[in-house]
C-alpha cells in the first residue's frame, strides 16, 4: 500500500440555520474507502473545544488506525454559530457532522463511528443511539454523576468506555454499574492513575482506542 502524508482540512459544517467549524483529517493511507469518525469535545462552558488534548488524542488514535477523523466545535464554541444548547441542541450538531462526514471523498459510509470525551461522550453517544449509521461508539470519561446514560442500556453496537480511577465526575462504582447494565459487545476500562483530564497520559487513551478499533467486525 502506498503511503501518503496525513492531510488536514479546515471545514464548515451546515447544521440547520447554523454553520459549525471543524477539522477533517485523512490518515496516511492511500485506500479507496476508509472508516471515519466524528469526535465530540468536552463542555464548552468549562473551556472545552475541538483542540482539547484528549480530543486530539482521539484524533490521533483514529488516524493511526487508518480512519478519517472529523472533530468540530459545538454551536456557540469557537467560530461555530449559535449558542450553547445545554447538550440537547448539540445532538443535532453531531448528526449534522455525521451527514457531512459520510459525504466526504473516500469515506466508507458503512464504517462510521462516533467518539466523545466528557460532555462530548454524553452528547455524541446520545446522538449515535438515535441514528443507525454509526457502527461503533467510544466514550471517554462519561460524566455519570451529572448525566443520564440509560440510552446505552439497549445499545447493541460495539462500545468502548474509558474512565480514570480518580475521575471526579465518574466514580468507578457508577462506571462499573453502567458497563454491567449495557449489552454486548462492550469494553469498559478503568485506567489506573488517571483523573478526568488525563493530562500527560493521553498515550494510554490512544492505545486502548486502537486496540478496540482493530477488533471491530469489519477488520
Amino acid at each position: 500500500m502506498r503511503m501518503n502524508p496525513e492531510s488536514r482540512i479546515d471545514v464548515s459544517i451546515p447544521c440547520g440555520t447554523l454553520t459549525l467549524e471543524g477539522v477533517l483529517e485523512y490518515p496516511a493511507h492511500d485506500s479507496e474507502l476508509l472508516p471515519a469518525a466524528v469526535i465530540c469535545h468536552p463542555h464548552p462552558l468549562y473551556g472545552g473545544n475541538m483542540h482539547n488534548s484528549v480530543v486530539r488524542a482521539m484524533r490521533t488514535a483514529f488516524l493511526e488506525y487508518g480512519a478519517v477523523a472529523l472533530r468540530f466545535n459545538f454551536r456557540g464554541t469557537g467560530a461555530s454559530w449559535g449558542t450553547h444548547g445545554e447538550g440537547i441542541d448539540e445532538i443535532q450538531d453531531v448528526l449534522a457532522a455525521l451527514d457531512f462526514l459520510q459525504k466526504q471523498e473516500r469515506v466508507d459510509s458503512q464504517r462510521l463511528g462516533v467518539a466523545g470525551y466528557s460532555f462530548g461522550s454524553w452528547v455524541g453517544l446520545n446522538a449515535a443511539s438515535r441514528d443507525s449509521r454509526p457502527v461503533s461508539m467510544i466514550g471517554i470519561s462519561p460524566p455519570l454523576e451529572a448525566s443520564d446514560f440509560s440510552f446505552l442500556k439497549h445499545e447493541k453496537r460495539p462500545k468502548l468506555l474509558l474512565v480514570g480511577d480518580n475521575d471526579f465526575v465518574c466514580s468507578v462504582s457508577s462506571f462499573r454499574k453502567l458497563v454491567a447494565a449495557i449489552p454486548e459487545p462492550k469494553k469498559g476500562i478503568v485506567l489506573k492513575g488517571h483523573d478526568h483530564f488525563h493530562f500527560g497520559q493521553e498515550d494510554d487513551l490512544v492505545r486502548e482506542m486502537k486496540s478496540f478499533l482493530r477488533g471491530l467486525p469489519h477488520d
